[in-house]
């Protein structure tokens, strides 16, 4: 057999198995990357937040319609959020929105916050954030579960001094901000939490 033969008989890597190996490289990548969102704090917790030992910033605005954590009037119409009602209780400030991916990753936790809080006086209140697809909202929390106010509030993100989503802050019953979480949140942090500064 010449040398030309040999080469045109010889036999080629399979492109599929290049294809299918650079696939799943990528594939693990992107679970490392949407688990460092989710559950990285990273440089931007570095620092301690601003907000943190203040009083918390106004949180204001009339909540979703359609969402179960919709609080209602006689009318049926919405009832304004206001975060000031709430002094007395601990609550959780959430900024999300649907097609943020940690978002996802952590709204299980919030859920379960949400059960833990009925009797451990925490409340959660969701401001959306560049998310202008209320439709989509809805359907989220729909699928998701969660019945807590969703708010519309561009002036919040600001005030919050938002960086990345999702960010949460805990607000104590004295309408201090005692905690920040950066890109998701375990339940257990905020129930640790909450009952440490308890002594219980």
């Amino acid at each position: 057999m010449t040398p030309v033969e040999e080469v045109a008989t010889a036999t080629p890597e399979p492109r599929s198995s290049n294809i299918r190996s650079i696939a799943i490289a990528i594939g693990i990548v992107c679970v490392a990357l949407i688990a460092l969102l989710a559950f990285g704090r990273g440089d931007l917790d570095a620092q301690p937040h601003p907000l943190l030992g203040q009083k918390v910033p106004q949180v204001q605005g009339m909540p979703l319609e359609g969402l179960a954590g919709t609080s209602v009037n006689t009318e049926g119409s919405p009832i304004p959020y206001d975060i000031d009602a709430e002094v007395g209780d601990w609550v959780l400030v959430n900024f999300f929105a649907t097609w943020c991916a940690g978002c996802i990753v952590e709204h299980p936790d919030l859920v379960e916050l949400e059960a833990w809080g009925q009797s451990n006086d925490l409340s959660l209140v969701a401001v959306l954030f560049d998310d202008p697809d209320t439709d989509a909202v809805t359907r989220f929390f729909d699928r998701e579960g969660g019945n807590w106010p969703v708010l519309e509030s561009p002036r919040s993100a600001i005030d919050f001094q938002i960086a990345q989503i999702p960010e949460s802050f805990l607000v104590a019953p004295n309408g201090q901000v005692i905690e920040h979480y950066i890109g998701g949140l375990r339940a257990f942090q905020v129930q640790e939490t909450i009952a440490e500064l308890e002594g219980r």
